[in-house]
């Protein structure tokens, strides 16, 4: 049969987490199908209400769609009399999937555990079982499907049959399987995630993994330790554990904490998530907005090309991160871009201090701490993009708004989360003319995490696209490949987690940053000298300076929630028991102060400059953390006011 021309799932894989959809047999049960009833022979009797389920997971934006044939093989067919329909049904699955899925969405065979117990089953029933394994892959394989996904074993011995036969039957066809774990986090028999995932790649499963059972804390604990399996992973837990409300099971875990775990699951490093039982099309809306985060931007083959001078017509850049060469196009040296540029080029001990928007119209505030940090010698000020999903006063209009006011210049953060692609090429050309110069660029904190957890984010790109998205103006070309007038000139800095859980996940992708055009790295605070001191001997080879991230503690509160809540931050325990001692209040602060003094000094002579994020805008605290780099830098004097918007601040160093 004719196959839609979908990218190789695992090459996709290999570079972009993928979206699985949720529940079939949960939402037929809430459109009154009772379990008594095979749900797999609804494929025949009701396909248009099967297909009604794939349409709305696919229009909640998942990637991978299961066709119903979960129980459809011969053994759990035949009890229910349909043990002779088993061709029939899974033929008509695969057909349901792939019409609602067109060339949106790959289709998995979903293929189920036949109930015979293998670790005690008599050796004519576990013939009976491979047989009746055998049959249903073969069926599903030739049916058309991208990729065989096993699931919800509970018996290791029978999964790695399973893996064995279908490596057998269909060769060619990637294989996902994936156990059932219990809250304490084992398998049957007590085996470990770490024991189950080896034997299961060691069986030829392309990739590992957990579903059902648990919810999705339990299970991210689960795909953690499976990661060192050599193996992509998946993970697709139940909506928390079920309750009965007037004879009917109903699963309890709202959307939102889905989206907030799939984004922790693929920050992990784990590349397929998902739901299972009581799982709807809104939760996996809300893990959508946590896989194009990552950069899952689709499995259709389609790239972006830019077409400038030195790119080859018809040569294909990816999507997520669109890239040119320095050389093309007139680029503006660093050091006459902007002040923070000049410092770098020249070795420049480099300081800034992040600030917030305003929560509302008025920047009297904003502006009056940024006058003290220039009464200091601070001349550089950082302004993010409604971190943490905040809604506040737009950077772009608060930058331009001190730089005029101040002349302090404004380093511009610039995510992904909330323009389209057009939105952003329209967002960087206005703020170069408004006089912006520095751009930190980041994929951005999802909705999820905010006062709005309704809004939708956009993720058509994430920082590596939107590096590559700048680096193109800077040469005088719209990432379309046309020449635009004028061009320009952005000092492109980046984030990264020295302490990120996936280490070397963070460093390929800091690769992949540089390479897209990034100048500069500005790291998440780090607290222990010895996992930035690594970092930095990571990164020597890339050639690429680095600002070393510092967040004064503002309490033992505060302390605990970074080191517990905020991934990539690791505070070491001296710090917080140290805070523990002086709890909240002034004394606290001081202590917090006095940790990020120590911190920055065991690392000042490594990095190319500091940048302080103060918390609750204390730009005192800043300053004061400073004094220990008072033989490293140089206070700046008091700007000058610039003139009309589109001059560019002053390069001196």
């Amino acid at each position: 049969m004719s196959r839609p021309r979908l990218s190789p799932f695992l090459e996709v894989l290999e570079h972009s987490p993928l979206l699985f959809d949720g529940a079939m047999g949960s939402l037929l049960y809430d459109r009154g199908v009772f379990h008594t009833r095979s749900y797999d022979e609804l494929n025949l009797s009701q396909p248009s209400l099967i297909r009604a389920v794939h349409r709305e997971y696919l229009e909640a934006g998942a990637q991978i769609l299961e066709t119903n044939t979960f129980g459809a093989n011969r053994i759990t067919l035949a009890r229910h009399g349909h043990a002779e329909r088993v061709a029939e049904i899974n033929r008509a699955a695969v057909a349901l999937a792939r019409k609602e899925a067109d060339d949106r969405a790959y289709i998995a065979g979903a293929i189920g555990p036949t109930g015979v117990r293998f670790a005690i089953a008599a050796a004519s029933d576990r013939r009976r079982a491979r047989e009746a394994l055998a049959e249903q892959i073969a069926i599903l394989a030739e049916a058309g499907v991208d990729l065989l996904v096993l699931e919800t074993f509970t018996a290791i011995l029978e999964m790695e049959t399973a893996i064995e036969i279908a490596r057998e039957v269909a060769p060619t066809l990637p294989v996902v399987a994936q156990m059932v774990f219990d809250a304490e986090g084992q398998c049957e028999g007590c085996l470990s995630p770490e024991e189950v995932a080896r034997r299961l790649r060691e069986a030829g499963a392309d990739v590992v993994g957990a579903n059902c059972g648990v919810g999705p804390a339990e299970l991210y604990a689960v795909g953690t330790k499976m990661l060192d399996a050599g193996a992509p992973v998946a993970i697709q837990p139940n909506a928390g554990f079920p309750s009965i409300v007037d004879s009917r099971t109903i699963y309890v875990a709202n959307p939102e904490h889905f989206g907030v775990f799939a984004r922790r699951m693929l920050k992990s490093g784990i590349r397929l998530v998902g739901g299972c039982c009581g799982t709807t099309p809104a939760h996996v809306r809300t893990m959508l907005g946590a896989v194009r985060m990552h950069g899952g931007t689709g499995v259709e083959k389609r790239a972006l090309a830019l077409a400038v001078p030195g790119i080859e017509p018809g040569e294909e850049i990816q999507r997520r991160a669109p890239t040119v060469q320095p050389e093309v196009g007139p680029v503006v040296p660093l050091a006459e871009r902007s002040r923070l540029g000049a410092r770098i080029a020249s070795g420049t001990f480099a300081v800034s201090v992040e600030l917030t928007s305003p929560p509302g119209t008025n920047a009297d505030a904003l502006l009056g701490r940024i006058r003290t940090l220039l009464e200091a010698g601070v001349d550089i000020v950082n302004i993010a993009d409604g971190p943490r999903a905040s809604a506040r006063m737009g950077n772009l209009a608060a930058c331009a708004t001190a730089l005029m006011s101040t002349g302090v210049e404004p380093i511009l953060h610039v995510c992904a989360r909330d323009r389209n692609f057009l939105g952003l090429v329209a967002h960087l050309l206005g703020a170069h003319a408004l006089g912006m110069r520095d751009l930190v660029m980041i994929t951005g904190d999802p909705p999820k995490m905010g006062d709005y957890p309704f809004a939708t984010p956009v993720y058509d790109v994430d920082s590596i696209g939107l590096l590559g998205m700048a680096a193109a103006l800077n040469c005088g070309f719209d990432p379309a490949g046309k020449e635009i007038d004028g061009h320009t000139s952005f000092v492109l800095a980046t984030g990264a987690e020295p302490a990120a859980s996936d280490y070397e996940r963070e460093l390929r992708r800091l690769e992949q940053k540089r390479a897209a055009g990034a100048e500069l790295v500005m790291t998440q605070p780090v607290y222990d000298p010895r996992v930035l001191e690594r970092f930095l001997d990571d990164v020597s080879e890339m050639d690429i300076p680095v600002m070393v991230g510092v967040l004064p503690l503002a309490s033992h509160r505060n302390a605990e929630f970074l080191h517990n809540e905020v991934p990539g931050m690791q505070i070491p325990e001296a710090y917080r028991e140290r805070m523990a001692k002086v709890g909240s209040g002034p004394e606290a602060r001081a202590e917090g102060v006095r940790i990020a003094q120590e911190a920055l000094a065991a690392v000042k002579d490594r990095v190319a400059g500091v940048y302080i994020m103060p918390p609750f805008n204390r730009v005192e605290a800043a300053v004061s953390v400073l004094e220990v780099v008072r033989d490293r830098w140089q206070p700046a004097p008091m700007p000058a006011l610039p003139g009309l918007p589109g001059s560019a601040p002053s390069s001196e160093s």
